[in-house]
């Protein structure tokens, strides 16, 4: 078969309403992927998917809240129903409540589970057997720094992203045997609506004078805004997605930016009670209050 009679490639991307998932989807379909695009936001994924017709590519808006486990299906036989395959698989749906786990009950926990891991364990099982049949694929994970360098009120977001990336070193291993590939993306700080979205998300907390965690909230609320003076756009975090979708051997883990590989590595190293020391310290806590 030549390449030009080889079928289009397909790719489903969650959370690609803003930030993140809205670059790689528009990455992949300048790429030549036709995109299918799941988010919860309608309105928000329909101009998407107008934006990439406009430039000539191909998109179907599947609204989604990947939080239920019927409506995750749907998104794949959707897909399939449309485009007769799926060829790339990018897990990006996912957000983090910046909350202290105390102040997150049990129903609160399992959502963030359910959006940020879960959907996408779904996903990768029911599109094994189609990947299987057409002879691969490829799975992109988009994991977080925070997965490295432990950040206070970030439990659960932190703990989703490791899980993902346990989930995929084992998945590599399990489909291997079918040219099922994966890779992992692991952004540091990217100039996305994410933090001004968190930031609201706990304003009745930061003005709540019993909340003992009020203090650190405006810490980190300034660190983050420092930190995203020189943060790199949503873009170069889909120009990586698009990388592990096309390279002929993709690579296990892809840093954003490479600053981010950086902090990995140097935190990592340390041995834990001094990187506790300097993170405490970076971000005005305890001790350095």
């Amino acid at each position: 078969m030549s390449e030009n009679d080889k079928p289009q490639r397909v790719a489903i991307v969650t959370g690609a309403s803003s930030g993140i998932g809205e670059a790689t989807a528009r990455c992949l379909a300048k790429a030549g992927f036709r995109v299918a695009v799941a988010a919860r936001r309608a309105d928000l994924l329909d101009a998407l998917v107008s934006g990439i017709h406009a430039e000539g590519g191909e998109a179907l808006s599947v609204p989604t809240d990947l939080s239920d486990a019927e409506q995750t299906s749907a998104l794949l036989s959707e897909t399939l129903d449309h485009f007769g395959r799926v060829d790339v698989l990018v897990n990006n749906a996912g957000y983090g409540p910046p909350y202290a786990l105390e102040q997150m009950d049990r129903d609160a926990l399992r959502h963030v589970f359910d959006v940020n891991l879960l959907s996408g364990m779904q996903l990768i099982a029911e599109l094994t057997p189609t990947m299987r049949k057409q002879g691969g694929g490829r799975i992109v994970n988009i994991s977080s720094l925070s997965r490295y360098v432990g950040a206070p009120l970030a439990a659960s977001y932190a703990a989703t992203k490791g899980g993902m990336e346990a989930m995929n070193a084992c998945l590599r291993l399990e489909l291997a045997p079918w040219n099922i590939k994966l890779s992992v993306i692991v952004p540091g700080f990217v100039d996305t609506p994410t933090f001004e979205t968190a930031r609201a998300a706990a304003a009745h907390l930061r003005d709540d004078p019993e909340n003992p965690y009020r203090q650190l909230m405006s810490h980190l609320d300034n660190f983050a805004t420092e930190q995203l003076k020189s943060a790199v756009p949503p873009e170069e975090v889909g120009k990586a997605v698009v990388k592990a979708a096309t390279a002929e051997s993709p690579k296990t883990r892809y840093f954003v930016p490479r600053s981010a590989r950086t902090a990995a590595r140097m935190f990592g190293a340390l041995p834990d009670g001094v990187a506790d020391r300097l993170l405490l310290k970076m971000y005005k806590w305890g001790p350095w209050a």
